[in-house]
């Protein structure tokens, strides 16, 4: 199932209706990492040849535009098959989207967890909701290392 806007555009090339098919399926495969069921849901996806008169090296190209509630993703691909740059492109937004996606599920629940730590009672244990980063503290008593054992402050 593809999302209701879902636009392919062919540079310099003719779009093929298997070139096409080979696009949705692999399209379809990121229903993991992206809801299509989303009314504001837009996607954009760009083929084509980068030149007309150069038959080797990276001349196809493929290109990714997905707008969606968490953000705006974007992933592009030069190799010199357009099977290549299509599947290459995909893995690239598939990487960001589960990125984003993992952010989103850590914050809701750190989210939860400063939460929980209210109701309990502990209200400044864990809310770090800002980007602060988070340090643990060893399990073990660490002594501090003394004056003597610095060589440079004898």
């Amino acid at each position: 199932m593809l999302p209701t806007s879902f636009n392919i555009k062919a540079t310099n090339i003719e779009l093929t209706p298997e070139l096409r098919t080979f696009l949705e399926r692999r399209f379809s495969s990121l229903s993991g990492v992206l809801d299509f069921n989303e009314p504001t849901l837009k996607v954009q996806i760009e083929v084509g040849r980068t030149t007309r008169h150069h038959d080797k090296g990276d001349v196809f190209r493929a290109e990714f535009n997905v707008r969606s509630r968490n953000g705006t993703f974007r992933s592009e691909a030069e190799r010199s098959d357009i099977h290549t740059a299509i599947s290459d492109a995909r893995d690239d937004l598939e990487m960001g989207l589960g990125r984003a996606k993992g952010r989103y599920i850590s914050f809701v629940r750190r989210s939860r967890r400063a939460v929980k730590d209210m109701l309990r009672g502990f209200y400044g244990a864990s809310i770090k909701l800002a980007r602060i980063p988070r340090f643990r503290l060893p399990r073990f008593k660490m002594k501090m290392p003394s004056i003597k054992w610095r060589w440079w402050k004898k």
